[in-house]
């Protein structure tokens, strides 16, 4: 029996699934061209003014890296890790959830939940909303929900309430976690003697909004010119990375001189961090 036929088959085959998922790069390339690619996360795909955390710094604005857990963009900011949920490039907005609370509402480092509003801002349409933890007793109210958790008692998730005159002294610690208004609560009535964790916990989870800053008017007719988009730390401005030089705007026209797009040896951004708490609302 003659098995050369068939195994060349195959082996056709498989090579060209491999050109399907893993594609050579044409030799002659500007390399920037090359290494800014976007880049498919789950079910985002990534580009300008972010950058995959291992592609060169050239490649998104200052500031906004992203890893890839494989099935949702990570995004670090301010000492947290936020997982990317969704992504509408049309208006800037991300929608991130905490990722030390999607596991569990009991939190080990009772961290707020902090922006570099260098680079992000709350939208409008989140709702405050707040977890205390180490509660010894608390009277119950109709918009405070129990939960409890092995090693700190029990606490409470209360949503739109200014808690200046009313965090008693039996609670510990308290973090403001915003929630997305698009979403329903699907919160039950608040009931004595009810665990509601497993409640809080997918509302959390689904995330709330937060709009990138970094002005990208320049990236879409860059893309429409056939180039890849970057940034030039030492000039800080704006690089169109085309197949064979950069460009200040889009390909094909009077490159930049040097076509060597440059990288400090530090971050340029020093974050700012803070809770817009009082930007938020509280309509449902």
């Amino acid at each position: 029996m003659d098995l050369t036929t068939p195994f060349s088959s195959l082996s056709l085959l498989f090579f060209i699934s491999l050109q399907i998922h893993f594609p050579v790069r044409a030799s002659g390339y500007f390399s920037p061209f090359q290494e800014c690619a976007p880049f498919v996360c789950g079910y985002i795909r990534i580009s300008y003014p972010f950058r995959h955390i291992r592609q060169p710094r050239y490649c998104g604005y200052p500031g906004y890296e992203l890893d890839c857990d494989g099935f949702n963009p990570i995004l670090y900011m301010v000492s947290q890790k936020y997982q990317v949920i969704h992504m509408d490039r049309s208006v800037q907005i991300l929608v991130v959830a905490r990722s030390d609370l999607s596991d569990s509402i009991c939190l080990e480092t009772y961290n707020e939940t902090t922006l570099d509003l260098n680079l992000f801002n709350y939208t409008s349409n989140n709702l405050n909303s707040t977890l205390i933890y180490n509660c010894n007793s608390w009277p119950t109210l109709p918009s405070y929900y129990r939960f409890s958790c092995p090693e700190s008692h029990f606490g409470y998730f209360i949503l739109c309430v200014n808690l200046s005159n009313l965090l008693p002294k039996r609670c510990s610690s308290i973090v403001h976690v915003p929630i997305s208004k698009s979403e329903p609560i699907g919160l039950p009535p608040a009931s004595a003697g009810i665990d509601f964790g497993d409640n809080i916990s997918d509302i959390l989870n689904k995330g709330f909004e937060i709009t990138w800053i970094a002005n990208t008017s320049l990236c879409e007719d860059c893309a429409i010119s056939g180039g890849i988009c970057g940034y030039d730390w030492t000039r800080k401005e704006f690089n169109c990375f085309c197949r064979d030089a950069a460009y200040p705007a889009t390909c094909h026209r009077t490159p930049i001189p040097t076509s060597v797009p440059s990288m400090p040896p530090v971050p340029a951004i020093i974050p700012s961090s803070m809770y817009a708490y009082s930007h938020l609302t509280c309509g449902f």
